[in-house]
């Protein structure tokens, strides 16, 4: 929120909305008039840093669902302490994440005059582009693109052949 009033409008919004258990077309109304005059306030938060983020948020978060761990990092010091196994697994699994991604734009950046791969990198972007957009953008969602992201980064380790 970026006032107290903002900040006791919303309060007052879920509250109507938790004693109504369900969305009513007022209440919606009300939501959508406030994200509108957010946008109009701060537009480049709302179409360039929260699909920066989202997009992060999608592409770096931990695929451990099917896992025994929370997945959760953050705030470290107080994650680490609380179970220092499920941080160490988290991070883990964070870390592979960016390695991947790291892979997969060396690659992109080493090959760019291919057009496969600018081929995948339009793919990926394009999807990632898209995914920042829905209401419900989940980490899930971006699975679809990490066997084009390994298959670019692959390209990094093949050997050059000459003919």
């Amino acid at each position: 929120m970026d006032s107290p009033e903002e900040l006791s409008r919303v309060d007052s919004l879920l509250e109507r909305y938790n004693r109504t258990r369900g969305m009513t077309r007022a209440l919606d109304f009300e939501f959508a008039a406030l994200a509108r005059e957010r946008t109009r306030r701060h537009p480049v938060r709302t179409y360039v840093w929260i699909p920066i983020e989202r997009a992060a948020a999608m592409w770096f978060t931990p695929r451990i669902t099917l896992l025994p761990y929370s997945g959760k990092l953050w705030p470290l010091r107080e994650s680490y302490r609380s179970n220092p196994t499920d941080f160490e697994v988290t991070l883990g699994f964070a870390l592979v994440n960016v390695l991947y991604v790291a892979m997969g734009l060396a690659a992109a950046w080493s090959f760019r005059s291919n057009p496969g791969v600018l081929l995948i990198v339009v793919f990926i972007l394009i999807r990632t582009a898209f995914l920042t957009q829905l209401q419900t953008c989940e980490p899930r969602y971006v699975l679809v693109c990490f066997p084009s992201l390994l298959a670019m980064g692959a390209q990094i380790f093949r050997r050059s052949q000459t003919r």
